[in-house]
């Protein structure tokens, strides 16, 4: 699912429809046939099929990393195409080569590249690849070979001009800044797919979540759109199960709210009702008519977010009928090719006081919009949405902030029209838009959200961040825990990437796992970049907080959660949530 700043990767089903017009179907043949034999999702119609050419200009540092760059296309063929980059000998060579990586050759190029690529001006051929640290602990000082991938026709792949000359060179980290003394002791698997995998697509694909139910059972779910669970006794002792807790059923009705789903927060109400709060994706590609592409699954990428609940003790989630299984989403209807679009709930429900406290991230909308010179506004700001409610079984309770208060309510688009949008979207608070996890740290009265900057943030290098806050809207700037490097440098060799961090606390006082200590664990996934998507590790790591929460206990006169909660139990409901909602008034 990955909004991390982290769009998610679905997967993409390639569907060929039946046409009455013989023609029709050749050319859609050929166009499949086009599209299996090239890797690149950039590829376009050919004049005619000619020879894969390109040159490696060269390997250079750049910044913090290597890159290697040059040129590559298909003779004759506007698209850009795909390259493989291989370590030691071409990919048939005997013997062959090593697999390395994958990139397009898709950026700007200059005219004489053009020339040399049969293309009219203003093509994009070129690339410049990263080389990660990772990758070159494993490869340093074998021969770079690069092979361009042919989009259309009966054409071979071919190594372009330049592989064998260049070899990878050896990594070279960047000085990390200080950071605390984070981690303590050894870390531990609590999920590897290439062992305890149910099918192929049992993989922690969102941040881990723990409850006990009312028989003392931990579960522990890092979710997929089918979801099953960790159970056990304890954090420690919980072992993957293949019974399926929630089924998406992939219902191409976009009104149902109903297509592909993760739960991604859960909250245990009495050990049995076990709250579960949905990430849910319309993939558009998916249905007939609803993308221009079968494969175009960022602009065809609807997300809202839905109330499920289990009577079970979270063995199994049911999502009531539509529209009751609403719980938020933009006042505005899925638009063809206009994505992504909507809001994604990415974190933990955290309670305080009477208060059930979220937030949910978007994408700023319409795309390409701004307050640049030429750019129609955003009527959605990219960002994070503090939320909140006093009762956690109606989803039609949850409020937004306004930039004031918790008043915003969020309405459903497909039930009625809505006279005035504007007023049912999200006034965003900082840094959270980059959580995956949000806790509650009692000993401090802190909030503490768990987020990791893959690079597009502005507060420093890659790497694990907290910040904390007293109310849920003031949030400190992000403080970092540990880099990106030093998590690399503590990995055997491989092509490895990290996604999905939260903090579970095996101490918590309450039975959702929302409250932390200072030691509590880190759990996160390991992807693998040679074996993607599906061969992951979601690991358990303890770490040490006393750092971030030491000195910082907040003031708590004029917050409204000056009331410790017992467990289980459910308060009053909100004021802003004792009018109906919009939602249902649309309805009648």
């Amino acid at each position: 699912m990955l909004r991390f700043r982290f769009m998610k990767a679905p997967l993409i089903l390639l569907a060929v429809a039946l046409y009455r017009s013989l023609l029709l179907v050749f050319v859609i043949a050929a166009a499949v046939i086009g599209v299996a034999k090239a890797t690149s999702a950039a590829n376009a119609p050919a004049s005619h099929a000619g020879s894969v050419t390109g040159v490696i200009d060269g390997v250079t540092f750049e910044g913090d990393q290597y890159y290697v760059h040059g040129w590559a296309c298909q003779e004759g063929n506007r698209g850009s195409i795909s390259i493989n980059i291989y370590a030691n000998h071409a990919a048939g060579a005997k013997p062959p080569g090593t697999y390395v990586m994958a990139d397009t050759a898709n950026l700007d190029n200059e005219p004489a590249v053009d020339h040399e690529c049969h293309d009219a001006n203003g093509g994009k051929h070129r690339f410049k690849t990263a080389l990660p640290n990772q990758l070159l602990r494993t490869f340093q000082g074998k021969k770079l070979w690069i092979h361009g991938i042919a989009l259309a026709g009966n054409v071979e792949n071919a190594a372009i001009a330049g592989s064998g000359k260049f070899s990878f060179p050896a990594p070279k980290w960047a000085a990390d800044p200080p950071t605390p003394d984070l981690l303590e002791g050894p870390r531990a698997v609590a999920f590897d797919t290439a062992k305890e995998s149910c099918e192929q697509i049992d993989i922690p694909d969102a941040a881990a979540r723990a409850f006990r139910d009312y028989k003392g059972t931990v579960h522990l779910i890092a979710s997929h759109y089918v979801t099953r669970a960790g159970l056990g006794p304890t954090l420690e002792s919980a072992k993957h199960n293949c019974q399926v807790v929630y089924k998406s059923a992939h219902d191409g009705n976009i009104a149902d709210f109903n297509d592909a789903t993760w739960l991604n927060a859960f909250y245990n109400v009495d050990g049995k009702k076990v709250v579960a709060l949905g990430h849910m994706e319309y993939h558009g590609w998916e249905h007939a008519g609803m993308c221009a592409s079968k494969t175009d699954t960022a602009n065809c990428w609807y997300n809202v977010d839905t109330y499920n609940l289990s009577e079970d003790g979270g063995y199994h989630f049911a999502r009531p009928k539509p529209p009751g299984n609403f719980f938020l989403s933009l006042p505005y209807k899925y638009q063809v090719n206009e994505g992504p679009e909507g809001y994604s709930v990415d974190a933990n429900i955290v309670r305080v006081g009477q208060w059930y406290y979220d937030e949910v991230s978007s994408w700023p909308w319409p795309p390409k919009c701004g307050g640049g010179k030429g750019q129609k506004p955003c009527l959605l700001p990219d960002g994070a949405c503090a939320i909140r409610t006093a009762n956690i079984l109606d989803p039609a309770s949850w409020r937004g902030w306004d930039g004031k208060d918790f008043t915003v309510e969020f309405v459903d688009p497909y039930r009625a029209a809505v006279a005035n949008p504007q007023a049912h979207v999200c006034v965003p608070v900082p840094y959270l838009d980059y959580s995956t996890g949000i806790n509650y740290h009692p000993a401090s009265h802190l909030f503490v959200a768990t987020l990791w900057n893959q690079g597009s943030a502005s507060w420093g290098p890659r790497g694990l961040y907290f910040t904390t806050s007293p109310d849920f809207i003031h949030w400190s700037k992000p403080e970092l825990a540990i880099t990106e490097n030093e998590m690399f440098r503590r990995e055997p060799e491989g092509n490895w990437s990290y996604t999905y961090f939260s903090l579970i606390d095996p101490k918590s006082a309450d039975s959702s796992y929302m409250t932390i200590t200072d030691t509590p664990y880190l759990y996160y996934v390991r992807n693998d970049g040679d074996h993607p998507p599906y061969k992951r590790v979601l690991f358990r790591q303890r770490i040490n907080l006393s750092w971030l929460t030491k000195g910082k206990l907040a003031e708590r006169v004029g917050f409204e959660p000056t009331l410790e909660f017992p467990l289980n139990t459910l308060s009053k409901r909100a004021p802003s949530a004792t009018r109906p909602s919009l939602r249902w008034e649309a309805m009648r």
